[in-house]
């Protein structure tokens, strides 16, 4: 113990280890290269985006784009992101407390067995489609994840927002 590994570009190295960084660029930039590389080898990747609404509105929004009052920093909208790249076989790690008792906990880490739509479909047919996900989480079994809605302050003093996204990173 007490190596540290510089060089990140084999496979096992982008793919498998676990890793820690100590700014968010580095974070971002390790998750797109192990998204690259399953893309590269021919992995089904959805981009799932956050259904956001504004549910208390202090001021008339009538007229403002949604996006401009949501915070960008994940921390302010309840750990869920704006946006998540998904595929069967991604490694996540939950970003909320689900059930205690079965260990799903916030920080748990689990890979997706299987991507389930809404209403039964094969596949995303729109971009505001957030599904559910069967995710193993080894010692703590296979558990169905569905996307979760969250409340938090919306910028300028415009209210309460909601965001209804999966919570996973």
């Amino acid at each position: 113990m007490g190596r540290l590994l510089q060089d990140t570009s084999d496979e096992f190295a982008i793919d498998k280890a676990l890793r820690v960084y100590p700014t968010n660029q580095q974070v971002n930039d390790h998750n797109s290269a192990v998204l690259n590389l399953y893309r590269n080898n021919g992995a089904r990747i959805y981009k799932i985006k956050a259904q956001d609404q504004l549910v208390h509105a202090t001021r008339n929004a009538d007229n403002v784009d949604i996006a401009t009052i949501i915070p960008a920093d994940i921390n302010k909208t309840g750990g869920l992101p704006a946006e998540l790249q998904i595929f069967v076989g991604a490694k996540v790690m939950l970003r909320s407390n689900i059930d205690v008792s079965k260990g799903l906990v916030n920080g748990a880490i689990g890979y997706i067995n299987e991507i389930v739509w809404p209403q039964f479909r094969r596949t995303q047919m729109y971009a505001t489609d957030v599904p559910s996900v069967r995710i193993d989480f080894a010692r703590d079994g296979v558990h169905l994840i569905h996307p979760k809605a969250i409340q938090f302050p919306a910028k300028y003093n415009y209210g309460t927002a909601e965001r209804r996204m999966l919570p996973l990173i």
